[in-house]
């Protein structure tokens, strides 16, 4: 019989229209895989509906948290695919439901998850690690309401500088500010997100991205072939450019050279393993002039919709979308 994965998606974070394609894409291509899907998705009220796997619009029962927990349980699936993206999904707190249950999924646990969703966290461990990161400031709270604090952080880290929200995903709560004239405003917007900000030095370059993934029967971290990301109309890779298929190119493999290459394959293998994440993981870089690379931030669970980077860099070795998956479930139930 075919194994069982039960798949999240949707959920209740911003990114949910996003998380709900990617659940829709892994759904559609598990049979291809061996595998029998079971869709959960969570709405973005946090009630769950499980709909056929045919038909993800079916009007279905809108289930709470417990009464979900017991149609899981009845479903007795084999492990678990989280197509879930940002809070209440990339952060521990569903893969700990999962642990709860004893059930395996695909991913990080939920301390790597939880670290890694964490900004401040991944650039701290970057730097203990060995990982290249720009230099760094954070504030909290009342501390963003203190005129010498910020005045210290403008600084310190200089202009143009990247306002980040610590926990966000896809690229939301992310200001380039350009001038000291740009930072009130920039920071009202970002603090609309986050009550704790980041403050990092910009660093102009060329944009990648590289794509981890363990071997199933290993566990051995690798690469898959690098992208790069050249940005058309905005000023970097925000949430609006990565799900319009015009808004950028996304060169796979990227045209760079191999010691660069090399460099930020290593690193993104040092900060798959330092941030203690499993199966697979992407990280940013840029790639300055001096030919300097800086890795920005460490996505635990990547896209997998049809515009995602971690498909794309797969079918780059010859590796479909189903044999993608495979791989990771393969190492789930190894």
């Amino acid at each position: 019989m075919k194994k069982k994965v039960l798949v999240f998606l949707g959920g209740v974070a911003r990114e949910h229209d996003i998380s709900m394609m990617t659940g829709a894409a892994v759904i559609r291509n598990l049979p291809a895989a061996g595998y029998e899907p079971l869709p959960a998705v969570i709405g973005r009220d946090g009630l769950f509906s499980f709909p056929p796997a045919d038909n993800l619009d079916a009007v279905v029962p809108w289930r709470p948290l417990h009464e979900a927990v017991k149609v899981i349980h009845d479903m007795s699936p084999d492990c678990v695919f989280i197509g879930l993206h940002g809070t209440w999904g990339e952060d521990g707190r569903i893969q700990s439901l999962c642990d709860l249950m004893r059930l395996p999924y695909v991913g990080a646990d939920s301390i790597g998850s939880a670290v890694g969703m964490d900004k401040w966290a991944t650039k701290a461990i970057y730097m203990a690690a060995g990982v290249p990161t720009p230099e760094g400031v954070m504030l909290r709270g009342a501390e963003l309401d203190d005129q010498g604090a910020l005045d210290a952080v403008k600084t310190r880290i200089g202009f143009p500088m990247v306002m980040k929200a610590t926990r966000e995903g896809s690229s939301f709560g992310v200001a380039i500010v350009g001038t000291p004239a740009e930072f009130d405003a920039d920071l009202a917007e970002v603090r609309k997100t986050s009550g704790m900000v980041i403050f990092e030095q910009f660093k102009k370059g060329r944009e990648f991205s590289v794509p981890v993934i363990e071997d199933p029967d290993s566990g051995a971290a690798g690469t898959l072939p690098i992208i790069e990301i050249i940005v058309h109309k905005a000023e970097f890779f925000d949430y609006s450019t990565k799900y319009d298929a015009g808004a950028a190119d996304e060169v796979c493999p990227a045209n760079v050279d191999a010691a660069a290459a090399s460099r930020m394959s290593a690193a993104a293998i040092k900060a798959h393993q330092a941030l203690m994440l499993a199966g697979y993981s992407r990280t940013d870089f840029i790639l300055d002039g001096q030919g300097g690379i800086w890795a920005l931030e460490t996505n635990t669970l990547p896209g997998l919709t049809e515009l995602s980077l971690f498909p794309k860099a797969a079918a780059a070795t010859g590796l479909s979308y189903p044999q993608l998956l495979d791989r990771l479930i393969r190492r789930v139930l190894k």
